[in-house]
């Protein structure tokens, strides 16, 4: 694949993958840390230093199991732990904020974790919390209330196909929340047909949202009130993140592939295709 220039993409797989542009072969190149069991999203944090959240083991409500690892170069420690099933991981105020269920959680320079926002300070209880963003300005995030994932697929593990009955079926609890640094939280998005099962967030300027719908397979943009499609063909669409050249970045965990897209045309090109792609971050300043 020829590639003329792209920044330093880290994307969560199995193994953490740095995905890069050689100026040399013009072609991506990656290097791999295994971190853990059942990466997710990662962040830079405390020191420079890379965060990255580990879902462990098992994915059950008040297993304990899950943990957040630092990453100084090679060396791989654990930061946090006694966490279920951290997802979605920003840094600001001081502080990493992760997702957990129903849960939000804001964890200080000594690991210490404290309840930024529980189950009661939801509008409706809280069903499987996401990714998380920063909103422009820094007060508030971005939080993704996933809604029905069980009803996105067959027995098999397999999406039910667009258009079936059992697709109709999917309950409408998928939200985007506001979450403002105290606590406080409200509804940025409420549930819509054209989001059923929002997955990855991202927030730009003038109020715009980006949504990577996980059943759908589009990335979307809300902005005003109003949806708009900006690419499709994007289904298990995870992470996604944005450039200062109107570029966006989209990857899905179920194939693995990992892409450029234009913001404003929708034009995409497909960078890599890995076991698996969750989270990502984009490092610009790294190239």
């Amino acid at each position: 694949m020829k590639i003329r220039s792209i920044p330093l993409c880290i994307v969560i797989a199995p193994l953490i993958s740095y995905l890069w542009s050689s100026p040399v072969a013009a072609e991506v190149q990656f290097r791999s840390l295994d971190v853990g069991l059942k990466p997710e999203s990662s962040v830079y944090g405390f020191g420079g230093k890379l965060f990255v959240t580990l879902m462990g083991e098992t994915r059950v409500k008040g297993d304990g199991d899950g943990s957040i690892v630092s990453i100084d170069g090679d060396k791989i420690t654990t930061f946090t732990q006694g966490l279920d099933d951290p997802k979605g991981i920003v840094f600001i105020d001081n502080h990493l904020i992760t997702t957990d269920f129903n849960t939000v959680w804001a964890i200080d320079a000594e690991g210490n974790k404290r309840v930024l926002a529980g189950p009661e300070a939801f509008p409706k209880p809280p069903i499987f919390l996401n990714d998380v963003a920063i909103e422009p300005g820094g007060k508030s995030i971005l939080v993704v209330e996933m809604g029905d994932r069980g009803g996105m697929m067959n027995p098999a593990g397999e999406f039910w196909p667009l258009e079936s009955e059992e697709a109709r079926k999917i309950a409408q609890l998928g939200r985007i929340y506001r979450i403002t640094l105290d606590g406080k939280v409200s509804v940025a998005i409420d549930h819509a047909p054209e989001m059923p099962n929002p997955n990855g967030v991202d927030a730009l300027d003038h109020g715009r949202i980006l949504v990577t719908e996980f059943f759908r397979g589009n990335l979307l943009e809300r902005k005003d009130g109003n949806w708009r499609i900006i690419s499709g063909d994007h289904r298990s669409g995870d992470g996604i993140a944005h450039d200062d050249k109107g570029n966006l970045y989209l990857s899905e965990v179920l194939t693995g592939r990992v892409w450029r897209i234009k913001a404003e045309s929708g034009e995409k090109r497909l960078l890599a295709t890995l076991t698996s792609a969750a989270d990502l971050i984009l490092d610009e300043k790294k190239k």
